[in-house]
């Protein structure tokens, strides 16, 4: 067994951390450079597996020695950074925020990060996820769940199987478990990313390396061999992206790459220019810290809201490496000589007493919920509103089970409740985001609405919606569903207003597909749907409302708590969206729109950006209440959609009256 140091796999590592860092930093490039932690996994199987078979052969395996080298090589490094960010956090995060960093340091703690990303974030490349400080341990949490079971399975493998039977094994694992992926990605992609079982079969292939016989092969075919697995490391880090099926059959591709490397610098020693100069040696050397630290580093120039332009992504590049070489020099290189203490000691006093420390604190924040005396009672009440969410407090109207039914009358009431209904609101999230303004209006005119809101599902008779699903177009059955409802319900039904309300911007973007038989681009098919649902509307009622839509926060990398932060931060940001971008979003609808108005000449238009927008900006506060939901950049929360109403009800009268 060669435990020689091996240059071409410091130089992998340096290959893996900075491919995820480019990814992370917004460099479109490397779109699929977060398969840099795939190589990353198939490294540490190989590595842990060769250590453990050579200690279980020479009958020197302990389980205790081994979670104790696991202590030494990953606690002072893990712990420091922790410690570090929770005090930058504790200074900088509002206190729904901090309680939720808490909340992940407690699962980050017991090395199960990637179970709270999994429960709690969801999509690994959502903007939500931008902002979480502890999102990349999800994948050391996978590391050290793995080696809770692989040292026992080689521990029983390795004593009861003949060497030369073990590679069979490892491979009916790693195909038995390469298949369990791909079902799990297929169920749920966002979930499955995170899994370690899902994962598992990456580290195995690690593991197998070892079992494989030795070859011996000329120079040249090595060095070809070892450039062209090089390629294909690349290859999948340039054209990967987010919608890449991954991980699964995918992850193939950069794992089974990574393990030809070292097999072949396992069988014959080889230098590469690329994986064994200096600084690739070296920033393999530092890899760990590099990539503990280089993620914190980006969400807290995100919380200052400093834009990922090339000056500072220069800045969080070397900032992360300054940090990381100081990590290794004064905390991991001196913590080495405990590899020689006892093994109860090093685990006591190196993860278990950190580990209870923390989880103590993460307790007191959750339970004093994230400390909000630290700020004025003005920045808590905002916060407070960020936090409302209309699909919540109105759960009984929005996204009932069966979207072939509509909600109970009398749970889903907007204004008065009174007997007779005066308005029907149609529509999906957003137009169901609206409804605290439209309580507004309907109270001061005396009227009663109703509300039967669905996600996703504007009203467009006749007309299928498909979401993207990695490279794929995936039904929302739901929408033609509801939407086959409404109009059953309208053709028995009659209505003094209809009111249609929704998200129009993705129906014409690359997010959305609609298909109704007839036409074929979307925007040919939402206006034969729209000018249907205009003349169901006009026969079911005696007049129908338009409600225009908000701006969006994403084309302006505004966030929706902007001005809390200016506050807090004592920053100077600017917390208003372009009124042109918002307008240009919106042109291909408002073309639409304006021939609709030809038809139908009555056709009433309420804009209720009036109350936020001038012809240069818009505000995304409004009467001192924040008006987008927290860590969103399209609904707007309930008590700001209350706001929007009571101050355009001030402003221009009530739109519900004439």
């Amino acid at each position: 067994m060669n435990f020689s140091y091996r240059a071409d796999i410091d130089g992998l590592r340096a290959i893996a951390v900075l491919l995820v860092i480019f990814n992370h930093i917004g460099w479109s490039f490397f779109s699929g450079g977060y398969i840099g932690v795939d190589v990353f996994f198939v490294i540490s199987g190989y590595l842990i597996t060769i250590i453990l078979t050579h200690e279980i052969q020479s009958k020197r395996f302990s389980i205790a020695r081994f979670y104790k080298k696991r202590v030494v090589r990953l606690a002072p490094a893990y712990f420091t950074v922790l410690s570090v960010v929770s005090i930058i956090a504790w200074q900088v995060m509002l206190p729904g925020d901090l309680t939720q960093y808490f909340d992940s340091v407690m699962y980050a703690t017991l090395l199960m990060a990637n179970i709270y990303m999994r429960n709690e974030v969801g999509d690994y490349f959502s903007q939500t996820a931008e902002g979480i400080p502890l999102l990349h341990l999800w994948s050391l949490g996978v590391e050290e769940q793995f080696y809770i079971f692989w040292p026992l399975l080689l521990l029983l493998f390795v004593r009861k199987t003949p060497r030369k039977y073990m590679w069979a094994i490892i491979t009916t694992f790693i195909l038995t478990l390469l298949l369990y992926a791909q079902h799990k990605l297929t169920q749920n992609a966002e979930k499955a990313y995170y899994s370690m079982p899902v994962r598992a079969f990456e580290l195995l292939i690690g593991a197998l390396i070892g079992f494989l016989p030795q070859l011996k092969l000329p120079k040249k075919i090595l060095q070809s061999l070892v450039w062209l697995a090089l390629i294909a490391l690349f290859t999948a880090a340039v054209y990967f992206n987010k919608q890449t099926p991954f991980p699964g059959a995918m992850a193939l591709i950069p794992c089974l790459a990574t393990a030809l490397i070292i097999y072949l610098g396992q069988c014959s020693p080889s230098s590469n220019v690329l994986l064994s100069n200096r600084f690739s040696t070296w920033i393999g050397r530092i890899s760990y810290p590099l990539y503990l630290w280089h993620w914190p580093i980006i969400v807290l120039f995100g919380i200052y809201m400093q834009p990922l332009n090339a000056e500072n992504q220069v800045v969080i590049v070397l900032l992360s490496i300054l940090l990381a070489f100081l990590t290794y020099q004064l905390i991991e290189k001196p913590s080495k000589r405990f590899v020689m203490a006892a093994n109860y000691k090093v685990i006591i006093i190196g993860f278990l007493l950190p580990a209870l420390s923390f989880i103590t604190i993460a307790k007191a924040v959750n339970m004093n919920q994230g400390f909000p005396d630290r700020f004025p009672q003005s920045i808590y009440i905002k916060q407070q509103a960020l936090n409302s969410f209309a699909h919540i407090i109105r759960n009984k109207c929005m996204d009932i089970e069966d979207p072939e039914a509509l909600p109970n009358q009398d749970e889903c009431v907007l204004g008065k409740a009174k007997a007779n209904i005066d308005f029907l609101l149609l529509g999906d999230s957003h137009a169901n985001a609206y409804t605290a303004m439209l309580d507004v209006w309907a109270k001061d005119a005396n009227l009663r609405g109703y509300d039967v809101t669905q996600s996703s599902t504007f009203y467009l008779p006749g007309v299928q919606r498909l979401d993207a699903n990695f490279n794929a177009w995936e039904e929302l059955s739901e929408f033609k569903l509801r939407n086959d409802a409404i109009t059953a319900h309208l053709a028995k039904t009659h209505y003094p207003t209809i009111i249609l309300a929704g998200s129009y911007v993705p129906y014409f973007g690359h997010e959305v597909k609609l298909e109704d038989g007839i036409h074929h681009s979307n925007e040919e098919i939402f206006k034969a749907g729209f000018m249907k649902a205009l003349k169901i509307a006009y026969q079911s009622s005696d007049q129908v409302i338009l409600l225009n839509d908000v701006p969006r926060l994403d084309q302006n990398g505004v966030p929706a708590d902007c001005n809390l932060r200016n506050e807090i931060l004592n920053t100077h940001a600017q917390c208003t969206v372009s009124r042109k971008n918002y307008e240009a979003q919106l042109m291909k609808f408002n073309r639409i729109v304006a021939e609709a108005k030809l038809k139908y000449p009555n056709l009433k238009i309420i804009d209720p950006t009036k109350a936020i927008c001038n012809q240069q900006a818009c505000k995304i506060m409004i009467n001192n209440v924040p008006l987008y939901r927290n860590k969103d950049t399209n609904h707007i929360n309930n008590q700001g959609s209350r706001q929007l109403g009571i101050a355009y009800l001030k402003q221009f009268g009530n739109p519900l009256k004439d």
